[in-house]
């Protein structure tokens, strides 16, 4: 039977009682911008999103990760030169003192932002403004479920032109047009290719997909964001003993895949059921993707001591209610 796609149902996220604007705890209503603010006008800002995850053995919440995406982060407001941007070191303190400012005891989102305030031109790299906002966020249903997904007409924007590599948001209308043209068709998500016909990504995270013993993603220089999640998984794949590689990936080997699933910070790991309504193997998560699923969960939530410099506790002892 052909898989049909169904229409995603929208959800409306929780706000946070507070967030950090400019170093200062500030209520979400209160947390303003310029309206001529060049990271507004001209989308001269850079992001990071991450994850926490909560522990309830240990009673800790985790932060996955958090000292590479301030790395990135860094990186991406270098390209984008901005004058005096807040540190990582700074930055990192702002997110466990706004997590601890909600109280979250939850897996939840976090989401930092540099950018250009007050009023500027398209050139503008100041003054800088920066802000920390984060809501509780469970894990999505498709992580069990998984999703169908479509090939979509818009290409990906290249490294000559807006570098995909770093998280502007500016980068993120090239996902915007993807992620309608596969909502009004009905589809869970897009799959974006390269102007040379390989597979890019989808709207907000990388694709690997399995042919015979091989887990094959495409490489960092295939219009990709450099993936936090990605590499993660690329680790958890060497130590269960799962071979991989990075390569290009042509459209028509999707069709051909023995699994394919979806990675990234707000999906986590997403099994790809279709694409283009052809079913991938026999239209189930896969069992490799299951695998990784379950790898994966027990490394975010500390239950792996190899990984464990990769969690940063948010709480400052075991007791999360003190």
């Amino acid at each position: 039977m052909t898989p049909q796609p169904s229409t995603p149902t929208p959800s409306t996220p929780e706000r946070p009682a507070f967030v950090m604007l400019n170093g200062q705890i500030v209520p979400f209503a209160e947390a303003r911008i310029s309206i001529m603010a060049p990271g507004l006008t001209f989308a001269a800002t850079v992001f990071e999103g991450m994850r926490a995850y909560w522990n309830e053995g240990d009673g800790q919440l985790y932060v996955f990760r958090l000292q590479d995406h301030l790395r990135r982060q860094d990186f991406s407001m270098k390209l984008i030169e901005l004058d005096e941007p807040p540190t990582a070191e700074e930055t990192g303190q702002q997110v466990l003192e706004i997590l601890r400012a909600n109280g979250l005891r939850e897996d939840c989102y976090i989401r930092t932002q540099s950018y250009v305030d007050e009023w500027g031109d398209m050139t503008a790299t100041g003054p800088v403004g920066s802000s920390v906002i984060c809501r509780s966020r469970p894990r999505t249903d498709a992580f069990e479920t998984g999703k169908h997904f479509v090939v979509v007409s818009w290409r990906r924007n290249t490294d000559d032109a807006s570098p995909p590599r770093i998280k502007a948001t500016a980068n993120y209308l090239n996902s915007r047009l993807a992620g309608l043209e596969a909502k009004h068709g009905g589809f869970g998500g897009a799959i974006i290719l390269n102007h040379d016909g390989s597979v890019a990504e989808g709207p907000g995270g990388c694709i690997f997909m399995r042919r015979g013993d091989v887990l094959i993603t495409p490489t960092v220089n295939d219009g990709i964001l450099e993936s936090i999640t990605r590499e993660t998984l690329l680790s958890l794949a060497g130590d269960l003993g799962i071979k991989t590689a990075e390569r290009k990936v042509g459209r028509t080997e999707l069709y051909l895949a023995d699994e394919l699933f979806y990675c990234g910070t707000g999906q986590e790991i997403t099994p790809m059921l279709s694409v283009d309504r052809k079913a991938i193997a026999d239209g189930r998560p896969g069992v490799v993707t299951r695998q990784l699923q379950t790898a994966y969960d027990g490394l975010v939530r500390g239950n792996n001591t190899r990984y464990q410099d990769w969690l940063t506790p948010v709480w400052p002892n075991r007791d999360a209610g003190s």
